[in-house]
């Protein structure tokens, strides 16, 4: 059975967790920094732990390891929270596999931040990535570190995931600070993510350089938005209205290698709930 490691053990890894412990997977680790605040699922060794620290990396990911999962996340306490957060712990395990001469399989949790498309262009795995603020250019550099550092990596660019525990944009709703632009967005439930990573762990052949993981309905942002308004009983003739398209940009997600793959949505549109 193989060895499933998880480099930052939060929301999304969880979820993983869960669907291959169904699936029979009992070799399971993550690396967070406080394993005690968890749920801490009994199928899962957590190990108390930084990315960013190369000891730590080499607790969780031995000999045995045959896949490590990436599910990273700014750091929140740094200047440079992307190059922190991002870059380093993506060098750390380059040196760390290389030094070691392992080589395990590594799906590395990306976004489409990495696009700066602003016109609401259709984007698919063929688009040169080309980020238009430092929070892009942090995203690309550490997708490139983790590239090189095993011969088997699949890039998963994730569009803007949403579901359980993830409020920020309701919380902009309610308060009435949210902003209506003419700019297409793109939506991913968290249960897909955890599910998409799954599926490929379970079906190493479907396995790609990059994947773009995004649901089928590309929405107009006023269209998204008045679809969690209408849940939470906001009127979004309220808000305040731009036409200047905002730093996330303006595009539309192509996930047709995503359905290649044989991967079935469980959320194929945005449904708010």
């Amino acid at each position: 059975m193989k060895t499933v490691a998880f480099i930052g053990f939060g929301d999304i890894a969880e979820r993983t967790s869960i669907a291959l412990s169904f699936a029979g997977y009992t070799q399971l680790r993550g690396l967070c920094r406080h394993p005690e605040v968890k749920r801490n699922p009994a199928h899962v060794e957590l190990i108390a732990g930084d990315a960013a620290n190369g000891s730590d990396l080499a607790k969780l990911i031995t000999s045995d390891t045959e896949v490590v999962v990436m599910t990273l996340t700014p750091d929140r306490s740094s200047d440079d929270s992307y190059f922190d957060g991002y870059v380093v712990p993506a060098r750390l395990l380059q040196n760390h596999l290389q030094s070691n001469g392992l080589t395990p399989r590594i799906i590395y949790i990306s976004s489409t931040g990495v696009y700066g498309e602003r016109n609401g262009e259709w984007i698919d795995e063929e688009t040169p990535a080309r980020p238009n603020d430092h929070q892009g250019e942090m995203l690309l550099q550490a997708e490139q570190t983790v590239q090189s550092a095993s011969e088997n990596v699949s890039i998963l660019r994730c569009s803007g995931i949403y579901g359980p525990n993830r409020s920020r944009l309701a919380e902009l709703l309610i308060s009435g600070k949210a902003v209506i632009t003419p700019a297409w967005t793109n939506r991913i439930h968290a249960d897909d993510v955890a599910g998409f990573i799954a599926y490929l762990i379970q079906h190493p052949e479907q396995q790609r350089p990059l994947f773009l993981v995004s649901d089928d309905e590309p929405l107009q942002q006023e269209d998204a938005y008045g679809r969690l308004a209408k849940r939470l009983g906001v009127d979004l003739r309220a808000l305040s209205r731009e036409d200047e398209i905002g730093r996330r940009g303006s595009k539309r997600i192509n996930n047709r290698s995503l359905h290649a793959s044989g991967y079935q949505l469980l959320f194929p549109t945005y449904a708010p709930k």
